[in-house]
């Protein structure tokens, strides 16, 4: 089967356009084997406003076929006021909407409704025991989630103070679930993560549908999270419902989770929020931990399994660009297919390794085209990806973490900083 969609490589709203040398997949006539030029992550489906995404039947891949509906096709509008009121209806009737944050593109389901939450978790190959983050439109709409009569005064009272000063924005807080919320959506738990994000489509979807939504990021369990449209229907193309496109999101790392039933307070998860803004918010130090969690241990925050964010490729953190460069020697030696991640100082490498990809240099910057970078070199179908190991705070914090849990080997020797 043919799909009638046709490529645009008109460069998105956001981004900047970061270079790449690789391989054609789709080599033009008469090409070399290798060509060099500039490589736009953003790039997507697109057929005017809408795109619709015509894919062959598939089986449901070990999943039950009565949970995944044999959708032909996954929709993909422009998110505007018309497609928005479309994706609440979906949102409403039970069905499965993608959609933009400030972070990351979200798979989202009314979190009310315990068999729509169970389409995330089939849809995904979702792990039973790794939680929800339940999506809100503001303080209110969070509160009535919460069992309040197990929080101490003082832990509402951070609470209060965070969401003040955070929401909307890339800020999870882990507090106590009520009665309201389906078990499933916290993987059993008696806890609920929840957050307001601040991305106007996000925002607009969770008003116009009426209900909190539930969603993880927008792709396969412990794949790559999706920040354009086009990872999303990489992933789940014929799984979901519907794709809202509001371009490539705008942090590029999911949010911050923040755990408030315990004192201190506990950041499960770095993410798009620092923790330097948490701890002067709440004028106190914030622990940290678990690292990570079994793989049959009820997580208490998504992003704890050891293995998570990962390409197809094998990932290798090397401890700086000599490091990299020695291990790329070896690895061609071997026969494999090698590319690079890499940052804007990193030159040497960049004239050596092909394909590379290259983030930027400051923490914004390689936050935003992390996973973009990450799955255009694994299109590339190369065996191992090499990058140079991350540290620091602010969002040094996130990235380290990510490439901790996507990669297969990490140096101990010293490690470079996004500047």
């Amino acid at each position: 089967m043919r799909h009638s969609t046709r490529w645009s490589d008109t460069p998105v709203r956001q981004g900047v356009p970061l270079a790449l040398t690789h391989v054609p997949s789709r080599p033009e006539s008469g090409a070399s084997a290798e060509r060099r030029h500039v490589f736009a992550p953003e790039r997507f489906h697109t057929d005017g406003n809408v795109c619709n995404v015509v894919i062959p039947q598939r089986d449901c891949s070990g999943l039950p076929c009565s949970t995944i509906a044999a959708l032909v096709h996954t929709q993909c509008r422009i998110a505007n006021e018309t497609a928005i009121r479309e994706a609440a209806a979906i949102i409403r009737r039970g069905g499965l909407v993608a959609f933009p944050t400030e972070t990351v593109y979200g798979l989202g389901a009314n979190a009310l409704d315990p068999h729509a939450v169970a389409r995330i978790y089939a849809a995904k190959q979702r792990a039973l025991n790794d939680p929800l983050i339940v999506h809100v439109a503001d303080a209110a709409q969070a509160e009535a989630l919460l069992d309040r009569a197990r929080l101490s005064a003082s832990q509402w009272t951070q609470a209060q103070t965070l969401m003040q000063r955070f929401w909307p924005g890339p800020l999870t807080l882990v507090l106590w679930r009520s009665g309201v919320v389906p078990p499933n959506v916290s993987a059993g738990l008696d806890t609920l993560a929840v957050r307001c994000p601040s991305h106007p489509v996000a925002s607009a979807l969770i008003r116009a549908s009426g209900v909190p939504i539930a969603a993880p990021s927008a792709n396969r369990f412990g794949h790559v999270s999706p920040t354009t449209a086009q990872h999303v229907l990489d992933d789940l193309d014929g799984r979901i419902d519907l794709v809202l496109d509001g371009g490539p999101t705008a942090i590029g790392v999911e949010s911050t989770v923040l755990d408030l039933t315990t004192d201190p307070p506990r950041i499960l998860r770095p993410g798009g929020l620092p923790r330097e803004q948490i701890e002067q918010a709440l004028d106190k130090p914030v622990a940290s931990g678990p690292a990570y969690v079994g793989d049959s241990e009820p997580a208490a925050s998504p992003g704890l399994l050891a293995r998570h964010y990962a390409p197809r490729a094998r990932l290798i953190v090397c401890a700086d660009e000599v490091d990299l460069l020695a291990r790329h020697a070896a690895l061609l030696q071997q026969g494999k297919q090698v590319a690079a991640l890499l940052l804007r100082r990193h030159t040497q490498a960049q004239a050596v390794v092909h394909p590379h990809f290259v983030l930027g240099e400051t923490p914004e910057e390689v936050a935003r085209s992390l996973y973009a970078g990450l799955r255009a070199l694994d299109a590339q179908a190369v065996d191992v990806i090499l990058t140079v190991r991350i540290e620091g705070g602010g969002l040094n914090e996130a990235i380290a973490d990510r490439l901790r849990r996507a990669s297969a080997h990490i140096t101990e020797s010293a490690p470079a900083a996004a500047q």
